[in-house]
């Protein structure tokens, strides 16, 4: 039987080989962990192999254009309300707001109306707003290879912003469809690893029963309490909680490392050689190095890859910005040198809960 991988910690599921099958054979499906993984139809393949070697993951992402050295930036956006939306200091905003202004569209993740996260197209700043703010969950790219290429094709400038996994699919994709790139501006992020959906999807309903009200917003990275990890849970009753051990627990749950996807404890973009053009994250430690720059609202590390991301952050609007080093994010940044280990209970913590369900490792 014929597969694009031969062990999950192979498959990062970017849709790459979906995008690509010119049969329509590969749709993703969620495993028993909530993760989408490509599956193949057989009556439908043809053995052509392209599946496997458009697969980044596995056969090497493309650095041709990096520069020598990256070029690193703290960040942080003049607008305060900007930033109390953002996770760090409102990089990606002042981005997404050049390619808008130039008439592009910027395709990022948000929630649907049932809390789940998947990646959209947004042309107006109304929608790109929904793109604000980490998502420490798996998003769902549906279509939107295909959807990027054919607003490439139309002439569009376009942003896409996603992990670094994401970010070398398609880059990969569009290189193997000889796709003119010239107008795509690519923005990865300092990965953690993504969560499960289907523990999210869990935890979300374990809350509404606790509370006995519908979840209506859920922000990974509130700035209710300042910058940093705060997790803010608004119920249709009015109830805000940001403060209760129950909101934090989703938060305790990804950092344990015990429901991450499983390539992400193998990943390949844990280093400083990004498939991006411009990598952005939370600097953390800036204190140490710049202390009059840091402030509660949150300061952006802004990583320059390529010759093409100095271009576009030599355009960038309503920022305020210092030089530094590659130095000063990787002293924080620990998965900018290695990936987030895998939890020796990780197994354990499966079995209990197809066993005994989400309150029991709640």
């Amino acid at each position: 039987m014929i597969s694009v991988f031969d062990k999950k910690e192979d498959c990062c599921g970017c849709t790459a080989c979906k995008s690509i099958c010119s049969k329509r054979a590969i749709t993703m499906k969620p495993d028993k962990e909530g993760f989408l993984y490509p599956e193949i139809n057989q009556e439908l393949c043809s053995d052509c192999g392209i599946c496997r070697n458009v697969c980044a993951f596995q056969t090497g992402y493309d650095i041709s254009h990096n520069l020598e050295s990256p070029e690193v930036y703290a960040l942080k956006h003049k607008s305060d309300e900007v930033r109390r939306s953002s996770s760090s200091g409102g990089a990606f905003t002042a981005i997404s707001d050049y390619i808008l202004s130039i008439g592009g569209v910027v395709y990022g993740a948000a929630f649907d109306q049932e809390l789940q996260v998947l990646h959209k197209r947004a042309e107006s700043k109304t929608d790109r707003n929904k793109f604000r703010g980490s998502k420490y969950v798996e998003s769902n790219l549906n279509d939107v290879f295909y959807q990027i290429r054919q607003d490439l094709l139309n002439g569009k400038y376009v942003l896409f912003t996603g992990t670094s996994c994401q970010v070398a699919g398609l880059k990969k994709y569009l290189l193997k469809l000889k796709t003119n790139m010239e107008r795509l501006i690519l923005v990865d992020l300092i990965c953690h690893g993504v969560g499960s959906p289907l523990i999210f999807k869990d935890f979300v309903s374990y809350l509404e029963r606790r509370n006995k009200s519908e979840v209506v917003e859920y922000y990974f990275r509130s700035k209710v309490a300042g910058w940093g990890h705060t997790e803010q849970i608004i119920f249709r009753n009015g109830r805000n909680d940001f403060s209760s051990t129950l909101s934090q627990l989703h938060k305790k749950l990804f950092y344990s490392n015990l429901c991450l996807r499983p390539s992400c404890y193998e990943c390949r973009y844990a280093n400083i050689r990004r498939p991006s053009d411009i990598t952005i994250a939370d600097f953390w430690g800036i204190e140490n190095k710049f202390p009059e720059f840091k402030d509660d609202l949150g300061i952006s590390a802004v990583i320059i890859n390529t010759h093409q991301g100095s271009i576009i952050h030599s355009k960038l609007n309503d920022i305020v910005t210092i030089t530094c080093n590659i130095q000063d994010c990787l002293r924080k940044q620990k998965n900018l040198h290695s990936p987030s280990p895998l939890n020796p209970k990780r197994e354990q913590f499966w079995q209990d809960y197809y066993k005994y369900g989400f309150e029991y490792i709640a």
